[in-house]
């Protein structure tokens, strides 16, 4: 046998085809890894289950036997671990884990990026430090060949790199040094007494280039860390199910429509609705709370099983999940679709070519020398067309939908994130967002002969068959009671103010709100004092009557939301006015709206009308967002200029503006605080940078230094890279 060739012919398989990770069945034909441990082949059926295996440990009896150990190759320490396999052998063995592999591959271009970038800012430096040396031929040459270095840094740069698409063209970010040069070269060679200024000028357009590229980049690495390891956790193996069978596959294999199995410890892969099962469930990718999930909940790609198993059907895959679409999608990224980051970018290639045009203009019409109006014209020109004013913004828009991922909140584009940060007031659906959605019935009274039994039974025959959350609640409170329903037919049931019917005596029944007793003419003037009592504690008040004469009355109580106060003061924070939008009477809302401190209430509004009362605040001026729930809230939805929804993160029908994975309203409140931070954040960044450019272009083009205009560009990235928040 030739020395460095293993025969593998006559070793052992593992037994029956069977992953020597998870036990799945796997076709030694077509196994992801093929290993060999202890002279036994093993397969296995994807990368993680053969990164997880863990080989058995020699058998101590081999060696009491006298076998020998394997003797350490030289160079190799006597760790047999660290042996080299034969080359027939290495090409089956697994790498490192992925996530190691990735970052040494991820480390190396990044540092010898720093490096360059480093290089080309100290050759620009030094070449504006020598202007100190005089204009000798030596000092002269000097500083030209460390502009040209510099630019053979930037240029390297650029080359070795993959650009990301939301940076510029490196002809256009470069465009000016590389300009810059050529013009000192001419100017040298030509003997041009402004040949010292001119290699001034290029040595610190040169030095801010390169000092802007290193600032954007640090402050976007962490950014880009994070969009990576949100990619990688969403690309794990899934459990899909084949009529009744399952198989392990990728979960980029996996598409809409396809059924998966989801066990306790399980990381969802894509966005879900749950067909079978329950579980406590974390609802999003980092999220520390956990909630149940059962039959017809949607899960988001991220959330994990705690305990339970789901069996869930897939409704968004691949880059259309919504922790994906915003922060991995080549066509909707945040930092590149974001309006302020298209801003940016057309920005800075637009203002660099009118600071230039500008520039030479006035010196065209001062008559100011040709080389010296050539390097104040590209000086302006780089002044704009470089990192700072490119993607400032974009740097805000992806760390503002980062920072809301890490709260569950995901918005469906990047338009929507634009959006949220303009709205001015919110409408809150008052039940289900800043009330629980579940009331109960707090006290049941009756008037004349009537018992309280008797209107109880009255009301829960009333309220026989409803999915209305106060009706659920009066039937509850009868079975509680041992109360059996009245025989009520013929309901009619009337939205948001209650039923008519027939009670079991024949008489007419009528049951529900106050304005339902005025609309069918019956007087409630005796009953007012103690209806006012009940809502001033804000309670719902149900009325029941027989014929034209009210016989009792049952008030509500439902709690407030965990986090409603501060869902509201989030908004009160960022100068957002919150609206309370319910259907029941003035003093109920008041009562809430103490609560919580909202002053601008609208109550009584029936369901079928809230669509045109959230229109009627949108014509008066107002970018409204409506928070609420689906499908109860819909119509108030669809009127706002930005819909907010809870827990409908992971739907197929989910086409609302924010998307909210957990049922928290604090969420949403959030939703629109981050979106109106990053983008005022946004806007002050370009301000911070921009404005100094301008600045600095106008001086330039009014015959101030050339160099003026990428210092003021540089100092203005430095004051807007202050402002991005930290994860």
């Amino acid at each position: 046998m030739a020395e460095g060739f293993l025969d593998t012919a006559d070793l052992p398989r593992n037994e029956g085809g069977r992953c020597s990770g998870c036990d799945g069945p796997v076709d030694p034909l077509r196994a992801m890894r093929v290993a060999i441990f202890d002279d036994r082949f093993h397969y296995f059926c994807s990368v993680p289950c053969r990164t997880e295996y863990e080989p058995p440990e020699p058998d101590p009896v081999l060696f009491e036997l006298g076998v020998d150990r394997p003797s350490a190759a030289p160079g190799h320490g006597s760790d047999p671990a660290n042996l080299p396999l034969p080359d027939s052998v290495e090409s089956w063995s697994p790498g490192p884990p992925l996530d190691t592999a990735d970052e040494t591959l991820a480390s190396e271009p990044r540092n010898l990026s720093e490096i360059l970038q480093g290089g080309a800012a100290g050759c620009g430096s030094l070449c504006l430090a020598l202007s100190l040396a005089g204009s000798t031929s030596g000092a002269l040459n000097a500083r030209l060949s460390l502009a040209l270095i510099g630019l053979g840094a930037l240029l390297a740069r650029a080359v070795l790199r993959e650009r990301d698409p939301v940076e510029l063209q490196p002809a256009v970010e470069l465009g000016g040094p590389m300009l810059l040069c050529a013009l000192a070269l001419y100017a040298r060679l030509s003997g041009d007494p402004e040949t010292s200024a001119v290699l001034a000028t290029t040595g610190v357009v040169i030095a801010a280039v390169a000092t802007q590229q290193w600032l954007i980049r640090r402050v976007s690495r962490p950014l880009k860390v994070e969009r990576e390891q949100i990619r990688r956790d969403l690309s794990g193996v899934a459990t899909r199910v084949f009529g009744s069978e399952t198989a392990p596959v990728e979960a980029t294999e996996i598409r809409p429509g396809e059924e998966i199995i989801v066990r306790a410890g399980d990381i969802v892969p894509v966005d879900a609705t749950v067909v079978a099962g329950d579980a406590e469930v974390a609802p999003f990718r980092g999220a520390e709370t956990t909630e149940a999930r059962t039959v017809g909940d949607p899960l988001t790609a991220g959330a994990k099983i705690r305990t339970g198993t789901l069996r869930l059907v897939a409704s968004w895959t691949g880059t259309d999940c919504a922790w994906m679409r915003l922060v991995t999608d080549p066509h909707r990224r945040a930092d590149l679709s974001a309006p302020l980051a298209q801003l940016g970018r057309r920005g800075a290639v637009r203002g660099g070519a009118l600071a230039a045009l500008v520039t030479l203009g006035t010196a065209y019409l001062g008559e100011v020398d040709g080389v010296v109006a050539a390097a104040a014209g590209l000086a302006t020109f780089s002044a704009f067309a470089g990192a700072g004013v490119a993607e400032i913004a974009a740097v805000h828009a992806l760390s503002g939908v980062l920072r809301a991922l890490r709260k569950g909140i995901a918005f469906r584009t990047a338009e929507a994130f634009e959006h949220a940060g303009r709205v001015t007031s919110a409408v809150f659906c008052a039940r289900g967002t800043l009330l629980l959605g579940e009331p109960e019935v707090a006290g049941v009274e009756s008037f004349g002969k009537h018992s309280a039994n008797n209107v109880l039974s009255l009301l829960a025959g009333a309220e026989a068959g409803s999915t209305h959350p106060i009706g659920i609640a009066i039937q509850r409170a009868a079975r509680d009671r041992d109360i059996v329903a009245d025989a009520v037919r013929s309901h009619d049931r009337i939205p948001g103010l209650g039923v008519t019917a027939v009670a079991s005596s024949g008489e007419a029944l009528t049951s529900g709100t106050r304005g339902l007793m005025l609309r069918e003419r019956i007087s409630v003037a005796s009953v007012e004092a103690r209806i006012n009592s009940h809502e001033a504690m804000g309670r719902s008040v149900r009325l029941i009557a027989l014929g034209s004469r009210v016989v009792g009355m049952l008030s509500l109580q439902d709690g407030l939301r965990p986090g409603a106060r501060a869902a509201v003061q989030y908004l009160l924070d960022v100068g957002v006015e919150p609206v309370l939008l319910s259907g029941d009477s003035r003093d109920t809302c008041e009562a809430l709206g103490r609560a919580v401190d909202i002053e601008h209430l609208r109550p009584e509004v029936l369901p079928g009308d809230r669509g045109a009362e959230v229109t009627r605040l949108v014509d008066s001026g107002a970018v409204v967002a409506a928070i609420g729930t689906s499908p109860r809230d819909d119509a108030s939805l669809a009127a706002a200029n930005v819909s907010v929804v809870l827990g409908v993160a992971g739907s197929s029908w989910a086409e609302y503006h924010v998307q909210l994975a957990s049922s928290d309203v604090r969420g949403a409140a959030s939703a629109i605080r981050v979106a109106k931070r990053s983008r005022r954040d946004a806007r002050l960044g370009l301000l911070a940078v921009g404005a100094p450019a301008a600045t600095a272009c106008l001086a330039v083009a009014l015959g101030a230094p050339a160099l003026l205009a990428p210092l003021a560009t540089l100092f203005g990235t430095g004051a807007a890279v202050s402002l991005i928040r930290r994860p």
